[in-house]
């Protein structure tokens, strides 16, 4: 029961990618196409949303689930992870 509202965000999540067609196989093709807006409206709008939350975490100091303080961790800034990671990603 302690964690009730984590399901039950997950399922309203489920829900609405549903509803909005992001899981639609057509809607992914038309985007990488470019034939349709749709998709980068929903990316475009977790992004937007993303970072608010972002920012309103850090300065309202809101705590994690199990009570630690909120934290972004910083990795190294190397371009030979992501080169391979983009790299392998894309084959």
């Amino acid at each position: 029961m302690k964690y009730l509202k984590f399901l039950l965000i997950g399922i309203f999540f489920g829900v609405l990618m549903t509803k909005s067609e992001a899981i639609s196989w057509y809607r992914i093709y038309e985007m990488f196409r470019f034939e349709s807006f749709h998709m980068y409206g929903i990316i475009g709008a977790a992004v937007v949303l993303g970072a608010t939350f972002v920012f309103l975490a850090r300065k309202n100091e809101w705590k994690s689930a199990d009570g630690q303080p909120f934290q972004l961790y910083e990795y190294p800034k190397t371009w030979k992870r992501y080169f391979f990671g983009g790299t392998l990603f894309g084959l």
